[in-house]
């Protein structure tokens, strides 16, 4: 159903719901989408291995997509407005194609490669143009949602905020599954409502097996929550070599790039970064890190990292680590405000190989030891409200959220609990459960009602 609206309602709607970019980092999607671009796009290609939430949300939640579309197709003054998907989605692609039947949208069916669904490379398949380093779509006139994103637009516009996420649980759980949960859910207890880990000792990652984060430790774990940008659990067994390439310490990872990097450039020549036509030489940031120079502008190079992982995890013969090298770099000239004063422009005869170099998921999936959950395909399963849930109040790009409740307050699911700060850039918060405020730190607890 498409709502209506001028852009200062929209905008102010989906301020008000606490949408953010599901894709991502979590940037607030009242800030983003209040531009005048060219190209709006829907990110529906899922790039990492092993996850189905944004196919889901396909699936279950088409027409909305479409819906969304067309507002931020007609807010933005947009002259274009592309969903993209991977053409093996042949049973999402016809229902897109009958939901959008004289909308004025296109389909773009991207092949099944890695990384599919990055910002960057989705601009170039399906504009041409090229988002020069550091920059962001804005500066080739486009602007990027994803798919789950959309969905919570489209809400917003009939006034229901954010408050549940879709999540793939896979990989060595009993009954791998996509669910829908309150946000703020312990990860623990997803888990549980699949059937359980597979195995005695397991190790999480949260998120996709390329770009998650690793949670080893069993009391952090239990600690850890469903955001509104994260898509995917992924249980594995301790020592697995996603495991073991994570947790290496920066001490021997430096010894590594010293004795084994081999200067052969495949973290180079296969780098989707660079194959785009950055300026950005992964081997040459191995060699100034490995040499202790990293304040050469040579290791500054590493701030164009989009950390995909396809250095470490797939070009690299020797099987060290030049993306975990770059965040750290990129960490470190941050605390030391040392910023990249490099070349930003795009050098075309970069990409003339990119066609070639575009990294196929089954090859990537024996390489990383995870093609053995590749045919689990994960089905919708219905899963119980939780007793309590614990809401970060920074779940996005920019300040934590200002808390609305106290200690002992009883609240409804829907009800905002905690606001954007003053003049800053972050985004609302609203509980997910209905229930009693039990703490107020840096996230909000909510027992849940009898």
């Amino acid at each position: 159903m498409v709502v209506a609206m001028d852009k200062e309602t929209l905008i102010r709607l989906v301020g008000d719901a606490g949408v953010v970019g599901e894709g991502g980092a979590g940037f607030p999607a009242h800030v983003k989408y209040d531009t005048q671009v060219d190209t709006v796009i829907a990110n529906g290609c899922e790039c990492e291995p092993l996850l189905y939430t944004d196919q889901h949300i396909m699936q279950r939640h088409t027409a909305e997509i479409v819906a969304a579309m067309q507002a931020l197709v007609s807010i933005t003054g947009a002259r274009r407005g592309v969903i993209g998907i991977k053409r093996k989605y042949s049973a999402i692609a016809d229902q897109f194609r009958q939901a959008m039947a004289g909308s004025g949208l296109e389909l773009a069916e991207l092949a099944n490669f890695y990384p599919a669904g990055d910002e960057f490379i989705l601009v170039r398949e399906v504009t041409g143009r090229t988002i020069p380093p550091l920059g962001l779509p804005k500066a080739v006139d486009a602007v990027v949602a994803n798919v789950g994103t959309l969905v919570n637009v489209q809400r917003a516009l009939e006034g229901i905020p954010v408050t549940r996420k879709v999540v793939t649980v896979t990989g060595e759980v009993a009954r791998p599954a996509i669910i829908e949960v309150p946000v703020g859910t312990r990860v623990l207890d997803c888990i549980a409502n699949c059937g359980g880990a597979r195995v005695s000792d397991p190790v999480v990652i949260l998120g996709g097996p390329m770009m998650g984060r690793i949670v080893e430790d069993a009391d952090r774990l239990a600690r850890e929550v469903i955001t509104k940008t994260n898509g995917g659990i992924i249980v594995l067994p301790r020592g697995h070599y996603l495991h073991t390439a994570n947790t290496i310490p920066i001490e021997t990872l430096q010894k590594q790039a010293a004795v084994c990097c081999i200067q052969c450039r495949y973290c180079t020549d296969l780098c989707p970064r660079y194959l785009l036509g950055h300026g950005f030489e992964t081997h040459k940031v191995m060699r100034a890190f490995s040499a202790g120079i990293d304040a050469a502008q040579e290791a500054v190079q590493a701030y164009m990292c989009c950390e995909c992982g396809v250095c470490e995890l797939f070009a690299c013969p020797m099987r060290i680590s030049p993306r975990r090298i770059n965040a750290l770099l990129k960490q470190r000239f941050q605390e030391q405000k040392v910023g990249y004063e490099g070349p930003r422009e795009v050098i075309p005869s970069q990409s003339s190989l990119r066609e070639f170099r575009k990294v196929p998921l089954d090859r990537l999936a024996y390489k990383i030891g995870i093609d053995s959950y590749m045919g689990l395909h994960p089905q919708f399963m219905d899963t119980p409200v939780p007793s309590e849930v614990r809401l970060p109040l920074n779940q996005h790009i920019g300040a934590p959220a200002d808390p609305q409740v106290q200690v002992g307050d009883r609240v409804a699911a829907g009800d905002r609990i905690a606001a954007i700060p003053e003049g800053a850039l972050g985004a609302n918060l609203h509980a997910s459960i209905a229930g009693v405020v039990t703490a107020v730190d840096s996230a909000i607890t909510i027992q849940g009602a009898d």
